[in-house]
């Protein structure tokens, strides 16, 4: 049986490979390709049993995709979604630079009520159709969505912020230490991520939005006054007992939050449109639902995870002890963490490998700022998440039509790499030590 270093070493030129195939083979899905080299690199050369590997399958990212475009699918199919970015249009027609911003801010606005970083499921279908009525590139739409969510989406009162906190303790920070690094780094991100969209929002012209010659938008017709309704409904479900929880805690209110999350909401809500006929359910799950997406997520995760079973933490964190003076650690993290979250879900994958490493450097008598370097990888991770290799890529592109996403599905991994790179250098000139 070959070492686990070696097995490491595979996995990477097997990733490698399934890029390049995915790249010559357009129409081909890769995360096929990824789960074949699981299965001949974990278990045949590994030594891992075959259910092992089929257990490397990440069940959540399949549940979340699934529920959260099954919901919103009823919207996009019956024009709910289009009536609202119609509007968003007429209202901004007069200043068409600012419709790439408005796009960010909503983003910005509704993760900071408290939805978190999933406000990019409500925010991403609306953009996109924005987009083509405005006529600016959708790219800024998903990089907008994505970093205007992750601004605020790690804020005490957002779904970002327990959950953060919850990271950090299982990473080994005791629960004070964590909950209040957790409180520091949302505050902490705020900054880098306006930052990074305004520089994106250049590179990409985003000032050059063309003006829109449009008439009113029509009312909402019945259906879609219901769709939107429940909408509403189930942000405010989701956002209550996160506002509750950070006003007055207490033990309902806790619980609520614990055990009612968007996902939840969403299954609610996509009953509640099945039970008032506001779209056709065999279509929705047949074209809404993204079945591609899921199996290339679903197939390179698997891949990842062969490596991280065989010590990758490990390895990275010896190396960064050994190799990086401290000044660099914070920029090597958001390298690290940004290159990970290209293929696999950075909250299981990304975040438990290496926010332990944090930890153990600073038990270790390392002098680097703990907040710099959770914020430099948590931000990064983020940012390239927006590949459509990764979660919250896969779940914008899912909205798409399909002439956006095939314009997107390439130049989105471009522009992950060009956040990967501001936020490095970012780091390198202690961008991310102004925190704390």
């Amino acid at each position: 049986m070959l070492s686990s270093g070696t097995i490491i070493i595979l996995v990477m030129i097997a990733l490698a490979l399934t890029i390049v195939i995915g790249i010559y083979k357009k129409n081909s899905n890769i995360g096929l390709i990824g789960m074949a080299f699981a299965f001949i690199i974990g278990s045949w050369i590994g030594g891992a049993g075959t259910y092992d590997i089929i257990g490397y399958w990440p069940t959540s990212i399949m549940f979340i995709l699934i529920v959260t475009s099954w919901f919103f699918g009823y919207a996009s199919l019956n024009g709910t979604l289009a009536g609202v970015a119609d509007r968003i249009v007429y209202a901004t027609k007069g200043w068409p630079w600012f419709s790439p911003i408005a796009v960010f801010l909503t983003s910005f606005i509704i993760s900071g009520l408290g939805v978190g970083v999933w406000g990019i499921v409500f925010v991403a279908p609306i953009g996109l159709v924005i987009a083509k009525r405005g006529k600016f590139n959708p790219l800024l739409v998903l990089i907008g969505t994505n970093v205007g969510a992750l601004a605020t989406g790690g804020l005490q009162w957002a779904a970002g912020g327990p959950t953060n906190a919850g990271l950090l303790m299982t990473a080994g920070w005791p629960v004070e230490e964590a909950a209040d690094l957790a409180v520091a780094f949302g505050y902490a991100s705020i900054l880098p991520c306006i930052i990074a969209f305004l520089i994106c929002y250049v590179l990409l012209g985003g000032y050059k939005a063309q003006k829109v010659e449009m008439e009113k938008p029509a009312p909402f017709t019945d259906v879609q006054k219901k769709n939107l309704i429940i909408i509403l409904i189930v942000l405010l479900a989701n956002l209550l007992p996160l506002v509750l929880n950070f006003i007055c805690p207490s033990p309902a209110v806790t619980y609520l939050k614990d055990h009612c999350n968007i996902q939840f909401w969403s299954i609610i809500g996509a009953i509640a449109c099945m039970l008032l006929n506001l779209g056709d359910e065999k279509e929705i799950i047949a074209k809404k639902i993204p079945w591609n997406a899921l199996l290339l997520i679903c197939g390179v995760s698997m891949l990842i995870q062969v490596a991280v079973r065989n010590g990758l933490a490990d390895i990275l964190g010896g190396w960064l002890n050994d190799s990086i003076p401290v000044w660099m650690i914070p920029a090597a993290f958001a390298l690290l963490g940004g290159v990970l979250s290209f293929f696999c879900s950075a909250m299981s994958v990304v975040y438990p490998l290496m926010l332990p490493m944090i930890y153990g450097m600073i038990t270790n008598g390392s002098t680097v700022s703990p907040l710099a370097c959770v914020t430099a990888l948590i931000l990064t991770a983020c940012y390239t998440g927006m590949c459509p290799f990764s979660q919250n890529g896969a779940l914008m592109l899912s909205t798409a039509d399909e002439e956006t996403k095939e314009y997107l599905f390439y130049r989105s991994i471009l522009w992950c790499i060009v956040l990967l790179i501001i936020s490095v250098i970012y780091a390198l000139i202690g961008g991310y030590n102004l925190g704390g």
